[in-house]
C-alpha cells in the first residue's frame, strides 16, 4: 500500500481511538434561579430578628406572674420598694432580678399526731412542725397542738423579704408563736388548762396578732388561730380522770339523797 495511503487510515483509527477512550464530560449546568440578590435587602433585617430570637430564649427578660403571687425586681441587688402585680412583666437581664412569692393563706400545724399525713409539698401552703412544749405553773410539761393561718402581706413584700429574707416565716411567725404559747400556758396548772381552754385560745389569739402586729412594715396578715388540743402529761390526766369521776359520784349520790328525802315528805 503506498505510503500516503497508510497515513491516511492510520490518521484515521488514531482519531478514532481517541474519541472512543475520552468521554464527554460537557453536561450542562441546571437553570437555578439566583435569590442572593432578593434577600441581600433584607438580610439585616433577618440577622438581627434572629439575634432578638437568641437573647430572649437565653436571657429571658420578662416574667409572669399570675394571682395570689406578687414579684420583687432587684436593680444591681437593690429590691424596688414597689411590688410587681400580676400579669406581664419585662426587666434588664443581668441587671434586673424578679423573684415571685407566693401571697395566699398558708398553713402551720403545730402537731404531734394529727396533721402529720398532710401533704408539705412544694407549694401546698401548708407546713408541719412539732408540738409546742411547755410548762405550766408548777413546771410540768405539757404540749400544746396550735393551727396559724397567715398571709405575706402583699404591698410591703419587698421591705418584708429586704428585712427577714426568704425565710421570713421561720423568723417572724414561729418564735411568735412559740413564745406567746409559752408565756400564756405558763400562767395556768396543767389540770387548769382543760377547764381554761376557751380563755387559754383567746389569750394565745390575741398575744400572737399583737406581737406581729408590731412588726414593722406589718409584715404578716394572720388569718386565724386555732387551740386544737391540749396534751397533759399522762399522770395529771389520770388525776383529773379520778377528779372528775369523784365529782361524777358526788353529783350522783347529792341527787339520790335529795330524791329520797322528796319521796319521804311526799309520804309523810
Amino acid at each position: 500500500m503506498p505510503a500516503d495511503l497508510n497515513d491516511y487510515f492510520n490518521k484515521k483509527n488514531g482519531n478514532s481511538n481517541n474519541d472512543e477512550r475520552k468521554p464527554n464530560f460537557n453536561f450542562k449546568k441546571p437553570n437555578v434561579p439566583n435569590l442572593s440578590g432578593g434577600l441581600g435587602k433584607f438580610s439585616g433585617i433577618i440577622y438581627a430578628l434572629i439575634a432578638i430570637i437568641v437573647i430572649l430564649v437565653v436571657a429571658k427578660p420578662f416574667v409572669v406572674i399570675n394571682s395570689g403571687e406578687v414579684g420583687i425586681k432587684s436593680t444591681a441587688g437593690k429590691f424596688d420598694p414597689n411590688p410587681l402585680q400580676p400579669g406581664f412583666h419585662f426587666f434588664i437581664p443581668f441587671i434586673q432580678e424578679v423573684r415571685i412569692v407566693d401571697t395566699k393563706v398558708r398553713q402551720i400545724n403545730y402537731t404531734s399526731t394529727e396533721g402529720r399525713n398532710e401533704a408539705n409539698f412544694r407549694g401546698s401552703g401548708i407546713e408541719t412542725k412539732d408540738t409546742i412544749s411547755v410548762l405550766d405553773s408548777r413546771g410540768l410539761p405539757v404540749s400544746m397542738d396550735i393551727t396559724v393561718q397567715y398571709r405575706l402581706n402583699p404591698q410591703n413584700a419587698p421591705q418584708t423579704i429586704a428585712a427577714w429574707g426568704f425565710s421570713w416565716e421561720n423568723k417572724i411567725i414561729d418564735p411568735v408563736v412559740r413564745n406567746v404559747v409559752r408565756n400564756v400556758t405558763g400562767k395556768y396548772t396543767a389540770e387548769e388548762l382543760p377547764e381554761r381552754r376557751n380563755d387559754i385560745a383567746a389569750a394565745i389569739d390575741m398575744g400572737i396578732r399583737s406581737d406581729i402586729d408590731k412588726q414593722p412594715n406589718q409584715p404578716v396578715e394572720l388569718a386565724s388561730v386555732q387551740l386544737r388540743e391540749i396534751i397533759l402529761p399522762p399522770k395529771v390526766k389520770e388525776q383529773i380522770e379520778r377528779v372528775q369521776i369523784a365529782k361524777q359520784e358526788a353529783e350522783r349520790t347529792k341527787y339520790e339523797v335529795e330524791r329520797a328525802n322528796q319521796e319521804a315528805l311526799k309520804k309523810a
